[in-house]
């Protein structure tokens, strides 16, 4: 039970101090006098209701709901920071009120829209593989789309409609789909239906948030829509192996499965896992080309820098051998409709002969 009290008072006191304080601190600049009023209120406790109306009702509307509340909590971590650099300067340089409220409001509001404008857009990265002789002939000129995090749930599914449009256009001979694709319950197969439009053959593997949620559910869904779902386990399709190996927070799980999976010497063999963590085991065992997600590349400055700490290969290609990683910041957003110091984007991958 003591445990259980500390560890509430602490997430209510970092509750408070990160996304409470800030706004309160820039209307105390503004000298409005909310203490006697219903802002403190609607501050603290207003964006955990509207998230819990889409826990308890999920429909379009509360998805709404839910994507204002953590939004709004995501521009009061980003005024956080400006406040706290503003209160720094101000032991040292008095800043009237009259300068610094409108200034962290225009900076603020800059930010906010920009961050926001930012996740809404696509950036397609074109990415060149280069192939070993032995495989280059059959795998040279070929083309892939890697799609990780579009978080279905937390982002409308018309989001969708956008990654399997980009998708198409760039033609690819393969999609593969490296996690939490979905991140909420119940999300139907008429939402996941432009999947079915994919013009090229699509490979899947979950992430942390489909295991968190329905997974069996979304399995079926996908697979019902024409969507290759690998579960620890591989296929061959042209010249390449497709491996497919299920989230998991150890990390020992790529080594563990690759000692269950045989790994082709007739076919280029490619691993789809979402985090990044194995390169290592991917390597020993032979895997020429490593696809992951999971991190958004820290998705809002500064945790870029405290997700690095976990994932030390955040974002971009790493090698070990013969064996190239490649890790997605993702196409969509988790929490916060907000990019701030990251990108969304898809990969557009190219074979080329070495």
């Amino acid at each position: 039970m003591k445990n259980t009290i500390r560890r509430v008072s602490i997430a209510i006191f970092f509750y408070y101090l990160l996304f409470v304080y800030p706004p309160l601190r820039l209307l105390d600049l503004y000298t409005v006098d909310w203490q006697n009023t219903f802002v403190l209120l609607g501050i603290m406790v207003l964006p955990p209701i509207l998230r819990a109306t889409h826990e308890i009702r999920a429909n379009g509307f509360t998805r709404l709901l839910s994507a204002i509340a953590f939004t709004w909590l995501g521009i009061c971590f980003q005024l956080f920071l400006l406040v706290a650099i503003h209160d720094l300067i101000n032991l040292a340089f008095a800043i009237p009120n009259e300068i610094s409220a409108p200034l962290l409001t225009l900076i603020i509001g800059v930010v906010a829209i920009g961050g926001f404008i930012n996740a809404q857009v696509i950036k397609v990265r074109n990415l060149d593989i280069n192939v070993d002789l032995d495989a280059s002939d059959a795998v040279t000129g070929l083309t892939a789309i890697h799609i990780s995090d579009a978080h279905i749930g937390s982002r409308s599914p018309t989001l969708l409609n956008r990654i399997v449009k980009k998708t198409n256009e760039a033609n690819p001979d393969y999609v593969w789909i490296t996690g939490d694709l979905i991140d909420f319950a119940n999300i139907s197969k008429q939402q996941l239906s432009p999947l079915s439009e994919i013009r090229a053959p699509a490979f899947y593997v979950i992430g942390n948030h489909e295991r968190y949620v329905d997974l069996e559910d979304i399995d079926q869904r996908l697979r019902e829509l024409g969507v290759k779902v690998l579960r620890n386990e591989s296929i061959t399709h042209g010249p390449f192996q497709i491996i497919g190996i299920d989230d998991a927070e150890r990390k020992t799980m790529v080594s563990e499965q690759l000692t269950h999976i045989t790994v082709s010497d007739e076919h280029y063999p490619v691993l789809l896992y979402h985090r990044p963590d194995g390169l290592e085991a991917a390597a020993a065992k032979g895997i020429r080309l490593m696809l992951c997600g999971h991190t958004h590349n820290g998705q809002l400055v500064p945790f870029n820098f405290i997700v690095k700490k976990f994932f030390p290969r955040i974002q971009g290609l790493f090698c070990i051998g013969n064996t190239t990683l490649y890790v997605s910041p993702g196409v969509g957003t988790w929490g916060p409709v907000l990019r701030i110091g990251s990108r969304s984007e898809i990969a557009h991958i190219k074979f080329n002969c070495s």
